[in-house]
């Protein structure tokens, strides 16, 4: 099971929204559906949990900040490296509407990229951008968007006790939700089709629906 995503709406006084589950569904959606389910998380004839949220801009920064003491040197080195494919994966995948640069100089870059000590289960402490208290998974994300439902922040956390093999899926998942794919979609169509594929780590391209999705929240490329 991928790692939990939660999700902190910014409007006056900060109201938390968790999205810990996968949102049901079964055998192939339309267009339509899956967009609306992971975007807002309506399952199929329902109706949104939250409002549409994207980046009101062409190009958003992404930093990876030094490994936390104790953090696996070889998963570090590793996470550096996916970060990059993750990035380059999802500007192939947005056709030009949406570009992901990467800069690890700026401390104040709209994606920030921890590789956290935590492990799976354990409760977030400093993590910038993150309310402390917070269980993770292997991955976990944290965004805030403004009263516009533009994206203003995000916050990315890989554990140190993330398997090599689930993590160049896994990094590119935290990204891609980053942009404003909030729900996994637990249908098991999708395993193995889909980046937000509650219940697999197989995936590892942005194709199909998911480049869909990503076209239609970011249009004009």
């Amino acid at each position: 099971m991928r790692g939990v995503i939660s999700l902190l709406l910014a409007l006056g006084l900060a109201l938390p929204v968790a999205a810990q589950d996968g949102v049901a569904s079964s055998g192939r959606l339309s267009d339509d559906q899956f967009y609306r389910l992971i975007t807002c998380g309506a399952a199929p004839g329902g109706k949104c949990d939250i409002p549409f949220v994207r980046w009101n801009k062409q190009r958003v920064s992404v930093a990876l900040r030094p490994a936390d003491k104790g953090y696996p040197p070889e998963l570090a080195r590793a996470v550096d490296r996916e970060l990059d494919r993750a990035i380059a994966e999802i500007n192939r995948a947005a056709g030009g509407a949406l570009r992901l640069v990467r800069d690890d100089r700026r401390s104040g870059a709209d994606i920030l990229v921890t590789r956290s000590r935590l492990r799976e289960g354990q409760p977030t402490r400093g993590i910038p951008r993150m309310p402390d208290g917070e269980p993770v998974g292997v991955g976990f994300m944290w965004l805030w968007w403004d009263d516009d439902a533009n994206i203003t922040e995000a916050s990315i956390l890989i554990s140190s006790d993330i398997t090599m093999d689930d993590l160049r899926s896994v990094v590119l998942e935290e990204l891609f939700q980053c942009l404003g794919f909030l729900y996994d979609i637990e249908n098991a169509y999708y395993e193995g089709r889909s980046i937000v594929s509650q219940d697999s780590n197989e995936t590892i391209r942005i194709e199909g629906q998911d480049r869909m999705a990503l076209r239609r929240h970011y249009p004009g490329g």
